[in-house]
């Protein structure tokens, strides 16, 4: 059975005074170093979130960056190719006029050949026409 004598009394009292010492000498430090650890971690936290709302932010700004320029490069390549597509288009006409051109003298110059050769040819045509008068007539 137990007793209850002074003894209980005096662990009671030890064990208040022992649980006293502790909670000032202990319990208090690790709690103050556990909420300081945690208001770290919070701000550790917010920080990181911060991070990721920056980084996001600015792959939003590559990605809008990227974006116009792929739209003025695609701008330009265009103006490119109207402006080959225009030079093109002369050099096409200049040659077309050459080709025109360099026809023209030639069919002039084979027309002025098939004249030269056609006066010849009646020249020839006469004079062959009297010997073959002669030869008939003798």
């Amino acid at each position: 059975m137990l007793d209850l004598n002074i003894t209980l009394l005096f662990q009671l009292v030890n064990f208040f005074i022992a649980l006293y010492v502790l909670n000032i000498l202990l319990i208090r430090p690790i709690r103050n170093i556990m909420a300081e650890r945690k208001a770290k971690m919070d701000d550790l936290t917010g920080d990181a979130e911060g991070f990721e709302r920056d980084a996001a932010s600015r792959l939003e700004n590559y990605q809008a960056e990227l974006a116009h320029a792929r739209q003025a490069a695609g701008q330009t390549r265009e103006a490119g190719i109207n402006a080959g597509t225009g030079e093109q288009q002369v050099i096409v006409g200049a040659a077309q006029q050459k080709a025109q051109q360099i026809i023209s003298e030639a069919q002039a110059a084979v027309r002025a050949e098939a004249q030269e050769t056609l006066k010849a040819l009646r020249k020839q045509v006469a004079s062959l026409a009297d010997k073959l008068a002669a030869k008939v007539a003798s």
